[in-house]
């Protein structure tokens, strides 16, 4: 009974997975070209501080209240010491806003104060802003994890916290990557529970958020052909997520 009950478990999947009908493509090789112009370009200033009277961080303001941070662009002072990007997550955030007129948050210079680590600095006094003017549905933090990690992608969840029980939110967004053929896929690898993270941060305000840590492997176009495709891929399977949360996240 038990085998037969795995069957039928089984075809019940597999009638489900030919139900999904095959969408077309909507990513271009000038989108993954445009992420490698706007990563050069926040590469020149990883490790600088910002010109005196200028901002190490930049919002672009969209029109739906779906919001994307990316708080480790560039290079971040952490206990004394500097840490590296997370190269990628910039430049993604910068294409998602051209393609979608979508808000993201970003550091475009030397951040004096690591966004992901502490709360006490300008980057988090203006999220707060932020939250509280868009009231976003969401907020996707975007990070970089090493290229030997063994997933795809994972997702921070502050072990199932920081959605706020809007798992249906988590599961869009695992069924997006899923269809685009990110299928190795970990939660709470990094939890996000840790220090004072903008996860964190995001939750504590009222607002659902997930961290999502992108191999490497998977956010670097730059280095050669299967790069740029897997880069597609996320590209793409944000903005089908996006999309299907629309709905419940369309601007006042």
């Amino acid at each position: 009974m038990r085998n037969l009950a795995c069957i039928l478990l089984m075809l019940i999947s597999l009638a489900l997975e030919a139900q999904i009908k095959t969408q077309r493509a909507i990513v271009t090789f000038k989108n993954v070209n445009n992420i490698i112009a706007s990563e050069k370009k926040l590469s020149e200033n990883y490790t600088k501080p910002a010109p005196k009277d200028s901002s190490w961080f930049e919002y672009r303001s969209g029109t739906y209240n779906v919001l994307i941070t990316a708080g480790h662009a560039t290079a971040h002072m952490r206990e004394g010491k500097m840490k590296r990007a997370d190269s990628g997550t910039g430049s993604l955030a910068i294409e998602l806003n051209k393609l979608m007129d979508l808000p993201v948050f970003f550091t475009k210079y030397l951040s004096p104060s690591d966004p992901n680590y502490y709360d006490n600095n300008a980057f988090k006094d203006s999220l707060a802003i932020i939250l509280e003017t868009l009231k976003p549905v969401i907020v996707i933090d975007l990070h970089c994890s090493h290229p030997y990690r063994p997933f795809d992608v994972d997702y921070g969840t502050m072990n199932g916290k920081s959605y706020l029980n809007r798992e249906d939110l988590l599961d869009s967004l695992k069924t997006s990557l899923k269809r685009e053929g990110l299928i190795n896929q970990s939660q709470d690898y990094f939890a996000a529970v840790k220090n004072n993270t903008i996860t964190k941060f995001v939750h504590n305000h009222g607002v659902p958020c997930i961290q999502l840590e992108i191999n490497a492997n998977n956010i670097s176009a730059e280095l050669g052909n299967i790069n740029g495709q897997k880069t597609a891929q996320i590209l793409q399977a944000l903005i089908r997520y996006i999309n299907g949360i629309i709905p419940l996240a369309s601007a006042n």
